[in-house]
C-alpha cells in the first residue's frame, strides 16, 4: 500500500478539506452544455488527461467495455448530426401538444458547434461470454460505460470544459464512424 496518488494502490484515506471540496462542487456544478460550446480547440494534453480520467472509472471484472472515438473532422460530425437530426424529430412525434413545443425548444445542436466529439460506445462482448460481474446482469457493461461517461464528465467539469450528452443518436449513425474503427 502506498501513499502517493500515482502508485497503484492508495491508502484509502480521507482526502483534505480543500480536495473534498472540490469534488463535490464538480459534482454539483456539472451541467449539460447543449449549445454554447466554444470554437476553440481543446488542447492535446487536456483531451488525454479527460480521456485518462474516463478510462479510471470503475468497471465490473475489469471488462472496460468502452471505447472513445475522437470526432474531430468536420464532415464526419456533421454526418452524426444528421443521424442525430433524424433520431431528433423521431423523439420529437413521440411528445403531443405542449409537450412537443417544448421539446422543440431544447437546443441540441451541440453537436455542431464543439471543436470535438467523443462518441462513447459500449461493447457488450468484450471479455468473452462469461465476465466476472456479469454473469447473473448483463448490463454491468452498460453501467461500467456509464461510470466512464461521468468520470470524464466530472473531470471535464474540474478544467473548465463543457460537456453535452446526445444520446438521441442509434447505430444508424455507426456508418459515420466505421472508417475510425480500421
Amino acid at each position: 500500500m502506498h501513499d502517493e496518488p500515482n502508485d497503484h494502490l492508495v491508502r484509502a484515506g480521507a482526502f483534505s478539506v480543500e480536495e473534498r471540496e472540490a469534488v463535490y462542487r464538480a459534482i454539483r456544478t456539472r451541467r449539460d452544455v447543449r449549445d454554447q460550446f466554444l470554437p476553440d480547440p481543446l488542447p492535446e494534453d487536456l483531451i488525454a488527461r479527460l480521456l485518462d480520467a474516463a478510462h479510471s472509472a470503475p468497471s465490473v471484472g475489469f471488462m472496460q467495455p468502452w471505447n472513445f472515438l475522437l470526432v474531430r473532422d468536420a464532415a464526419r460530425r456533421e454526418a452524426v448530426w444528421r443521424a442525430f437530426a433524424r433520431a431528433n424529430e423521431e423523439a420529437a412525434a413521440l411528445f403531443d401538444g405542449e409537450q412537443r413545443e417544448t421539446y422543440m425548444r431544447l437546443k441540441l445542436e451541440g453537436i455542431r458547434k464543439a471543436p470535438l466529439g467523443i462518441c462513447v460506445t459500449c461493447d457488450p462482448t468484450r471479455g468473452g461470454p462469461v465476465v466476472l460481474g456479469r454473469t447473473h446482469n448483463p448490463r454491468m457493461d452498460s453501467y461500467s460505460t456509464v461510470c466512464a461517461v461521468q468520470n470524464l464528465w466530472l473531470a471535464a467539469r474540474a478544467e473548465g470544459v463543457g460537456v453535452g450528452w446526445s444520446i438521441f443518436i442509434r447505430t444508424m449513425c455507426c456508418a459515420a464512424f466505421r472508417p475510425m474503427w480500421k
